[in-house]
């Protein structure tokens, strides 16, 4: 499952809500500070990887999500 659609599932965002690399918390109404927590624990459920805090801080965007799971797998 793609990143992406992973942040559909856990947010409850339709197909047409666009999702760029750059969308990061705060940027969608669904995206507050329990969303960010929900999509951690799903993208770390998924790819079957841990998130340490530090990074968690410094998640700020889509494609920052993607940089941490690339690193991983």
């Amino acid at each position: 499952m793609k990143v992406e659609d992973i942040i559909r599932e856990v947010l409850y965002l339709d197909e047409t809500t666009e999702l760029s690399d750059e969308i990061g918390p705060g940027q969608l109404e669904a995206w507050d500070s329990l969303g960010h927590v929900n999509i951690i624990t799903a993208i770390e459920d998924e790819y079957d990887i841990e998130i340490s805090p530090e990074e968690i801080g410094q998640i700020n965007s889509i494609a920052a999500l993607k940089s941490i799971v690339q690193k991983r797998s």
